[in-house]
């Protein structure tokens, strides 16, 4: 996406009478191809957008009561809420530090027992057969739900590869073969040494030895028993964090150390949380800004070409197996509990699609400040839908529901300037006085506009536009907005170039927006659409805002003219 000039600055003057006010506009002009290029994604998977959840937390998200007596129809209504927008279920790895802590105990009478620790993770965890039992029932999920379950590898006592072989049998007799995707043993293994629980000079040789040791035992003592395909592959690998910033522990230096010497592998996964807590983080510039997400995201063209480059790998996915907006859990709802933490998922998500990325698991966890939604009450919260549910949501409607071939590319982005008049009607009265306002211009530059197009058997299907600018309920003048002009194809072309001939005369768009801006962290609606704990998840209509709206196409160039306010996206589909 191109980086481009300052849109102009509009005066909003506060005289009594109303003058007519005249200033150089600028427009974003977009120019979508009828088909995707050869820049254009791979096929996307429909559920793009899935879930990983973070072990001592998936009693929370799939039971409710105090030993998950019952199943939460509250989180099994979201689930099927984003299955509804892509027709699958969203997939979800059950994982993470607390999995890799985790240890099986045959004897034990609750569910689940934990030791705290520091930033909302347990420094153990144990878990009896009926956790496993109650957490996979079926009637938790939606339909077709499949499973990634993260065995613990941290450990290396004389009982460690027995406790690791007691989970997988558990996992699988609970989960079943027509719903387990893959096995992963580990989590974040280059972070080992800083724990202490390794010694230091502890390298990916070593990481790829111990893996290799587990997976063979757990093919030869639980999936060989339990009769699973012999010729599927059952293993994801790697696991790394900070997609591989540690040039020592990379999807390279892993396959150069024979990770697949067995080749059990199907998938590889990296971690990935942009931020943390530094004095520099803040809402506007560090995760409302394209340009950050892109230059983030770019780390994993590497790792998707090294799978690419050899027959061996090249039938070896990548996948973000663990992901969210930023490393640190708790106390951060500043950032990563309102609309602009939603506006980032939906670019982070469709970014990464454009990348060839498989899947994408977005982490979860119920004290998480970027959880999506809380899916039980807490001594001090209680249960809730929260902001980044809606970017969730919006991605998925983006990636959509059809049975065919799915590509995703970002658009170009041109401003251009046009004369603009307009009669001011803005005033504000102080006294016997008027002030006025000054509204500053957008910033109209790849860091602050985002757009992407995405494809149906090679024809233009949606956009989905995102406004970065920050604005927020408080900021002193109204909300503006940034006007985009798309010159969309004469009609729904096909993969030839053949023209059809039943292209609607207008578009729909839906909107995401808040009232209170980029800080606001309730009162979300896409689309006029809310979602909430007291309808148990299920979509609720608000009634003063504007659902699915209707723009006419120019009869002249077949061109649609939309407005997006600053700290808002908007999803449209051409197929009106």
């Amino acid at each position: 996406m191109m980086n481009q000039s300052l849109s102009c600055p509009v005066y909003l003057l506060g005289l009594l009478v109303f003058p007519l006010v005249t200033c150089t506009a600028a427009q974003v002009l977009i120019t979508p191809p009828a088909n995707p290029l050869d820049s254009a994604s791979k096929p996307v998977a429909n559920n793009f957008v899935s879930l990983s959840i973070a072990i001592h937390f998936f009693q929370d998200y799939s039971r409710i009561g105090t030993e998950g007596e019952l199943p939460n129809t509250f989180s099994r209504n979201l689930l099927s809420s984003l299955q509804e927008s892509t027709f699958l279920a969203p997939e979800i790895r059950i994982g993470g530090t607390s999995a890799d802590r985790t240890t099986y105990v045959p004897s034990q009478n609750t569910t689940i027992l934990q030791v705290s620790g520091a930033n909302g993770i347990p420094l153990n965890v144990t878990l009896n057969q009926k956790w496993f039992q109650q957490c996979f029932d079926e009637e938790n999920f939606p339909s077709g739900t499949k499973f990634i379950f993260d065995l613990p590898l941290v450990r290396n006592d004389s009982l460690a590869l027995n406790n690791t072989i007691q989970g997988s049998k558990w996992a699988l007799e609970a989960i079943g073969e027509r719903r387990l995707e893959a096995f992963e043993i580990g989590n974040e293994e280059d972070l080992y040494v800083g724990q202490g629980v390794v010694p230091a000079n502890w390298t990916v040789v070593d990481y790829v030895a111990r893996w290799k040791i587990f997976s063979s035992a757990v093919s030869e003592r639980a999936l060989v028993p339990s009769g699973l395909d012999s010729n599927k592959k059952w293993f994801q690998g790697l696991a790394f964090s900070g997609l591989g910033a540690n040039p020592a522990w990379t999807t390279q230096t892993a396959f150069n150390a024979n990770v697949n010497e067995n080749f059990t592998l199907k998938s590889v996964s990296l971690h990935n949380y942009p931020a943390g807590t530094a004095p520099w983080v803040n809402l506007g510039n560090t995760f409302m800004n394209h340009t950050a997400i892109v230059a983030n995201l770019s780390q994993v063209k590497d790792d998707i070409a090294f799978l690419g480059s050899s027959p061996s790998t090249d039938n070896i996915v990548f996948n973000l197996g663990e992901t969210n907006i930023d490393f640190t859990n708790l106390n951060m709802d500043q950032f990563e509990g309102v609309l602009g933490s939603a506006l980032w998922t939906i670019d982070y998500i469709l970014y990464a699609a454009s990348l060839s990325i498989n899947r994408i698991y977005l982490h979860q966890g119920t004290t998480f400040g970027y959880a999506a939604w809380q899916p039980i009450a807490t001594t001090s919260s209680p249960a809730k839908v929260r902001t980044p549910w809606y970017g969730l949501k919006f991605a998925a409607e983006a990636i959509g529901s059809h049975q065919g071939p799915i590509q995703i590319a970002p658009l170009d982005i041109v401003v251009v300037t046009s004369n603009l008049s307009f009669t001011n009607t803005n005033t504000t009265a102080f006294g016997n006085s008027t002030q006025t306002q000054i509204v500053p211009a957008q910033l109209l530059t790849s860091e602050k506009i985002s757009a992407y197009a995405v494809y149906e058997s090679s024809s233009l299907a949606r956009i989905a536009l995102i406004n970065f600018n920050e604005w927020n309920g408080t900021t002193p003048y109204p909300r503006p907005s940034t006007v985009f002009r798309i010159v969309l194809p004469p009609s729904n072309s096909d993969n030839t170039g053949n023209s059809n001939s039943s292209q609607p005369n207008s578009v729909s768009t839906r909107l995401l927006t808040a009232p209170n801006g980029a800080s606001a962290d309730s009162d979300l609606t896409f689309g006029g659409i809310m979602w909430n704990y007291t309808t148990q998840g299920l979509p609720q209509r608000v009634e003063s805002v504007p659902g699915i709206v209707q723009v006419e196409r120019s009869t002249g160039d077949g061109s649609i003219t939309v407005k997006v306010g600053a700290s808002e996206a908007l999803l449209i589909d051409i197929r009106g």
